[in-house]
């Protein structure tokens, strides 16, 4: 048992030792890495207008290539695709040898309305510790932080950036794929994963998004919910009439308002049949990691102007209900006259847009026909249920999986305080892609404040955070090789 002890406290004095020198690295460099990174804020990449992708690709795979990462430019029916690798050639690893797969996109949100930004929006600059401009935060300056990460580990363990045995030198292999299409829901993201599955292959999945939690602790998110929209038509009449008529012929707007009511109630449970079916239980760890998330429901009402939380099926518990519960949001009613003053109309026609955000393990296709089949059972099959688009996937990996605690140490390492761990939001996104295509856990850990203002004017990325991120993407690398 002492044996056993004292090598435990070996491996120990050897992480502390480890992670202070690359700590001691980073703010050595933090200088450098910022002018690097302010100038590929510079380079614009809205990925809507088409305007700097291709020359964002190619400066994206310039820094990688310098660092010594093998980087293919892949082109999909829009924007390229970034991939790079490092470490042994596939075939050449040794028996065991782990592959980290880094995910990030370097496409931003356009920067209107221009006039309320403080600076230009790619014109970076550095006010009260924050790097403002488009994409500091969503997404150049989360996933530069992985390349700097890379960086700073070669740095450490004593290989020259770029050199022949970087590679060598690394314990894992390190794939990234970094896409330029999420601003615009990451259409041929799915697409180039299932062509190249082989590629991609991968033990585990990371990446850097969202932001840590609000008390300046880090985070951890393990899902994200699917999403299903639909828009819910209904015409009752040839054309609008006089108001003078609503005793005697119906109106389009209270037949939707009577049909939604038979779908949701105020306690906030969605009535159609089976629609809980098929909802994955959480874990009894992941209701005790969520027990654990900071919350005052006072601040939460006082901050969102309500008067109460609702139900669902968890009772008036916020995170239970925002990270495992299923929703169907109307986010759009539109019929007759919205002008000013009044006009006496009875509206032929009216239209609902729902979104509904799905959990493990709900499918859109199921949830649909669902939907459909409550509207005919009803007396509304003659409804019109609109589908505009295909819908995203959730996705959750399980708390107990190993890479999680991987996760969790780099983070604790790099802010010195336990992470706030998210078993998963109740934001939709890409997960699915790592967690079902793939078949490998996939596990954000933010490098931005909680006041980032992504998609917003003055979008920024605290520095702090920045360097931080840094130092966890090394202790990745570190602690993936012993997992």
């Amino acid at each position: 048992m002492a044996g056993s002890n004292s090598g435990l406290n070996s491996a120990n004095s050897a992480n502390s030792d480890f992670l202070s020198q690359v700590q001691a690295h980073v703010q050595a460099n933090k200088g450098r890495y910022l002018e690097e990174l302010k100038s590929f804020i510079r380079q614009p990449s809205i990925s809507t207008i088409d305007v700097g992708m291709g020359e964002a690709s190619q400066m994206l795979a310039a820094f990688m290539r310098r660092l010594g990462i093998r980087t293919t430019i892949y082109p999909t029916r829009r924007h390229p695709v970034v991939f790079g690798e490092i470490g042994p050639e596939d075939g050449a690893a040794p028996a065991g040898m782990r592959t980290l797969l880094v995910y990030g996109h370097y496409d931003v949100q356009p920067p209107e309305p221009l006039e309320k930004w403080v600076t230009p929006p790619f014109e970076p600059a550095v006010r009260d510790g924050k790097l403002y401009g488009r994409g500091t935060s969503d997404n150049k300056g989360q996933l530069f932080a992985h390349l700097k990460g890379l960086e700073s580990y070669l740095a450490v363990t004593g290989a020259e950036s770029g050199a022949a045995g970087a590679a060598a030198r690394l314990p894992i292999k390190i794939k990234y794929l970094f896409e330029g299409e999420e601003e615009t829901g990451s259409p041929n993201l799915r697409p180039f994963v299932l062509e190249h599955k082989e590629l991609l292959r991968a033990d585990a999945a990371i990446f850097s998004d969202s932001h840590y939690h609000e008390s300046g602790r880090p985070s951890l998110i393990l899902g994200l919910k699917g999403l299903l929209p639909l828009e819910l038509r209904a015409k009752e009449l040839a054309s609008d009439q006089h108001s003078m008529k609503a005793t005697v012929l119906p109106s389009a707007p209270w037949r939707l308002v009577t049909l939604l009511s038979t779908i949701k109630g105020e306690d906030g449970l969605v009535k159609i049949d089976g629609f809980y079916d098929t909802v994955r239980a959480p874990l009894p760890e992941e209701m005790e990691a969520a027990d654990r998330i900071p919350v005052n429901d006072t601040e939460i009402l006082k901050a969102h102007g309500a008067k109460h939380l609702l139900d669902n099926r968890f009772g008036r518990r916020y995170y239970h209900n925002m990270m495992f519960e299923p929703t169907f949001n109307i986010s759009g009613l539109v019929s007759g006259y919205t002008g000013k003053g009044t006009k006496t109309v009875l509206p032929a026609e009216a239209s609902v847009k729902i979104d509904i955000r799905l959990v493990p393990d709900m499918r859109p296709d199921d949830i649909h026909a669902k939907v459909v089949r409550h509207l005919e059972k009803h007396g509304y099959g003659d409804v019109e249920v609109a589908r505009a688009e295909l819908g995203l996937i959730p996705s959750r990996t399980p708390i107990t999986n190993p890479y999680v605690e991987v996760a969790r140490r780099a983070a604790a390492d790099a802010w010195g305080d336990e992470p706030v761990i998210f078993p998963s939001t109740g934001g939709a996104g890409p997960n699915y892609i790592f967690t079902d295509d793939l078949g490998v856990p996939c596990i954000v850990i933010p490098f931005a404040a909680s006041d980032q203002a992504n998609h917003a004017p003055n979008e920024s990325l605290v520095l702090d955070g920045f360097e931080k991120g840094i130092v966890a993407s090394a202790m990745v690398i570190k602690y993936m090789s012993e997992s």
